[in-house]
C-alpha cells in the first residue's frame, strides 16, 4: 500500500469523526467524500497531485452545491424559554454593579436579574424599569414611563 492510500485513509476517517462530533451541523462531511473519490483515484493509479486537486475540487464543488441546502434542513427555530415572560413586564432598580459597563442588578417578578440600557446610562437604585428583551443572562431595559407620568409629562411641555 502506498503512503497515499493511508493518507486518504486517515483524511475521511478524521472527516467522519468530525462530523460525528457536531451532529447536525455538517461541517466536514463535504472533506469525507473527497477523501472517497481521490481513494478511488489513488487505487486506479493516478498521480498524487491530481488526487490532490481532485480532492479539493469535489469537496469545494459539494459544500457550494448542498451548503444552502444542508443549512435550510439545520435551521433550528428559536425556542421560547419562561425568561421571556419577562419581556414588557416592570421591575426596580436594586443595585448598582459596575458603572463602567453599565451594569446593574433589577428585581422583576420576584426574580434578580442582571440589566443594562441601550444607552449604557444606570437608572437610579429604586427607580422602575421595562424589560425590552434578554441577551444571554442580562435584561435589557429602559426606564418606566407609567400611562399617569406620560400624561403628566406632556402636559408640562
Amino acid at each position: 500500500m502506498t503512503t497515499m492510500l493511508w493518507v486518504w485513509c486517515a483524511v475521511f476517517l478524521v472527516a467522519v469523526i468530525m462530523e460525528a462530533a457536531t451532529p447536525l451541523q455538517l461541517c466536514s462531511i463535504w472533506a469525507a467524500a473527497g477523501a472517497v473519490v481521490a481513494l478511488i483515484l489513488e487505487l486506479c493509479g493516478v498521480d498524487m497531485n491530481v488526487q490532490v486537486i481532485v480532492f479539493f475540487a469535489v469537496t469545494i464543488a459539494l459544500i457550494a452545491l448542498t451548503r444552502p441546502l444542508a443549512k435550510r434542513m439545520t435551521r433550528f427555530k428559536k425556542s421560547a424559554t419562561n425568561a421571556d415572560m419577562n419581556i414588557g413586564k416592570v421591575g426596580k432598580v436594586t443595585k448598582v454593579m459596575d458603572e463602567e459597563l453599565g451594569l446593574f442588578r433589577v428585581r422583576v417578578e420576584n426574580n434578580d436579574w442582571s440589566a443594562v440600557t441601550e444607552d449604557k446610562k444606570i437608572p437610579p437604585v429604586g427607580s422602575e424599569i421595562s424589560v425590552l428583551r434578554i441577551e444571554g443572562v442580562k435584561l435589557v431595559v429602559e426606564p418606566y414611563v407609567s400611562a399617569g407620568k406620560a400624561a403628566v409629562k406632556a402636559g408640562e411641555g
